[in-house]
């Protein structure tokens, strides 16, 4: 297995000081969502050294120009430069950083990176599986309104679709569900980190098997721990 998100990682933890001090730096979207001058610092270092030294791979990242050109490619890197953005913006811990590597458009590794909670999962490494009763959920459903929930379990929405991945792949949430969806930077890392390790996974309500997806759409989820 090739080290690429290992790689990533290093220039990211080499430029952290930098990148947390502009969370303040912040642009409003088109869709009244925020992004930080952190998160195009992140997009701006990982692209470069995508140039340097992996040029064979196109970037997909939720804040680059990927729009139709992608299919001109088959090796992909999928990049979430700060996950979790209002939670970065906000001082709050839980944000985090995703990576997909794709060559042939089959996957090679991902990783789950949480900077300011001192946690990685990559790739390769089996973790430890809690116990637990609690369903995560992506924080958009609760802009539409949430049903009355089952009383037999208990639910959380941590805005941070890489955390909820990684406490769902890790057992601290039973199952995770994003009926809304989200879009391949948002879940392709925890997609495949959670098939390997033994968690159910689908997509579109069909069960998921590591492919690439294309980046032009949302793609509802489920995660469940067996």
């Amino acid at each position: 297995m090739s080290n690429i998100c290992e790689n990533f990682k290093q220039i990211i933890v080499n430029n952290l000081e930098d990148i947390k001090n502009l969370k303040n730096k912040t642009i409003q979207k088109s869709d009244n969502s925020f992004v930080s001058e952190g998160d195009l610092l992140v997009q701006k270092i990982i692209a470069e050294e995508i140039k340097k030294n992996h040029n064979n791979y196109f970037l997909i990242s939720e804040e680059n120009d990927h729009q139709e050109k992608w299919k001109d490619f088959d090796d992909f890197i999928v990049l979430d430069p700060i996950d979790g953005t209002d939670n970065f913006i906000s001082g709050m811990k839980e944000w985090g950083v995703g990576i997909s590597v794709f060559k042939k458009r089959k996957h090679t590794e991902s990783m789950i990176f949480l900077p300011d909670m001192n946690i990685t999962l990559k790739s390769g490494e089996k973790v430890f599986k809690n116990r637990s009763r609690i369903i995560g959920m992506s924080s958009r459903y609760f802009k539409k309104g949430i049903d009355p929930c089952d009383n037999n379990y208990e639910y959380r929405a941590l805005g941070c679709s890489m955390i909820n991945m990684y406490y769902v792949i890790t057992g601290s949430f039973k199952s995770y569900v994003d009926t809304n969806g989200g879009f391949i930077w948002d879940i392709l890392p925890g997609l495949n980190l959670a098939i390997e390790n033994n968690c159910d996974v689908f997509v579109e309500g069909k069960k998921y098997t590591g492919e690439f997806l294309p980046p032009n759409k949302r793609y509802k989820l489920k995660i469940l721990n067996k």
